[in-house]
């Protein structure tokens, strides 16, 4: 499974446990985006370059999940995100599979 198809099955499992109210996420996008509509376009900021690629909020833990895949390297950004996110009391997990996430969400 490539990181592109990996974080649509993540998107589907987390929106799942959502809907069963069992915890709260958010898909984060880091970068610069271009909005159309009709024919006006707004320039839109996402969030801060090396930002995870997702939050989650379960039982008053807050872990930041960024998605690899199998040959996937963390970048110097997302490798300061990490350390700012620990030292903030949360979580930051690199995850490859979705077997791995399901076990740390249990």
């Amino acid at each position: 499974m490539n990181e592109a198809e990996l974080k649509s099955a993540i998107t589907d499992y987390l929106q799942f446990l959502m809907n069963q109210g069992k915890l709260y996420f958010d898909r984060l996008n880091s970068g610069e985006f271009i909005e159309v509509r009709g024919n006006s376009r707004r320039r839109i900021i996402g969030c801060r370059k090396g930002t995870a690629d997702f939050f989650v909020l379960i039982k008053s833990r807050i872990i930041f999940i960024e998605v690899k895949g199998d040959k996937g390297r963390s970048s110097p950004e997302q490798g300061a995100f990490k350390v700012m996110v620990e030292e903030q009391g949360a979580e930051y997990l690199v995850i490859r599979d979705l077997e791995a996430l399901m076990e740390v969400l249990r």
